[in-house]
């Protein structure tokens, strides 16, 4: 008997093993689908710059694994081109700082069971620390998602009424960690207070002699609102007006 179910548990694995590998593409060559490619050419007008010598494959090639490796890498793999981090900071601040509380309205990509949710949702973001702080209702689609899966991208776009749009193209796109926190959680308080006071407040009334207090706002949130907080680790930012002072259009900031 229990050789038996030691050789039913190895035929298991093996269907197991071999259901993953058929899930796999079989015809890709080792750096992807050919249709992804394009032939090597003269380096055109509207490129970025890059160190002397380097191929097009250095940087558009992708490795079976990694899929950020592409054209983004450029800035990764140059010295050329890469701005200082603090000017990169300075940059991504400047562009996500809404009317100057640093509130702007973000999509947020979550996944679950490996299918994918992008929400529209308002985020704060800490100009010291770069995290990220959202309130929302309980028992929302994201936060399911979120509480399965901590992993989410959150991307901004400058919206603009130009025809030539991408000439003047303005966005940031994050990649990090997020965590839920719940009114008894430690850190919701820390949290609270970076978000709230970043909320129109009501202004004085004969029904309102004053507006509420940040400590009163807590308590009202406390029991039914939950606090995602995105601690980002990658932050890639598209400003045209980087290749003015020679640099990439693209720049990356990482957390160190």
């Amino acid at each position: 008997m229990y050789r038996k179910s030691i050789l039913c548990a190895v035929v298991l694995a093996l269907a197991l093993m071999k259901g993953l590998c058929m899930a796999q593409p079989t015809d890709w060559p080792p750096g992807g689908p050919k249709y992804l490619y394009v032939k090597p050419t003269k380096k055109p007008p509207h490129h970025g710059v890059y160190d002397k010598g380097m191929k097009c494959l250095d940087c558009h090639k992708w490795d079976g694994t990694d899929a950020y490796t592409s054209a983004t890498m450029a800035i990764k793999k140059t010295k050329t081109g890469r701005a200082p981090r603090e000017v990169v900071e300075k940059a991504i601040l400047e562009t996500l700082k809404g009317k100057g509380d640093y509130r702007e309205i973000y999509m947020l990509s979550t996944s679950f069971d490996n299918k994918p949710l992008a929400t529209v949702i308002e985020f704060v973001i800490d100009p010291k620390t770069f995290t990220m702080y959202a309130v929302s209702e309980k028992q929302t689609e994201k936060l399911f998602h979120i509480a399965a899966n901590p992993n989410v991208s959150l991307a901004y776009v400058k919206q603009r009424e130009d025809y030539m749009y991408f000439e003047g193209a303005l966005g940031v796109q994050i990649v990090g960690k997020a965590q839920q926190l719940k009114g008894t959680d430690p850190g919701f308080e820390e949290a609270a207070r970076v978000y709230i006071p970043t909320l129109p407040l009501p202004k004085p009334a004969p029904t309102i002699p004053q507006p509420p207090t940040v400590d009163m706002l807590i308590e009202a949130i406390r029991g039914g609102k939950i606090i995602t907080k995105v601690v980002p680790e990658r932050m890639v930012i598209m400003n045209r007006k980087f290749k003015d002072e020679g640099y990439h259009a693209v720049q990356i900031w990482e957390r160190q």
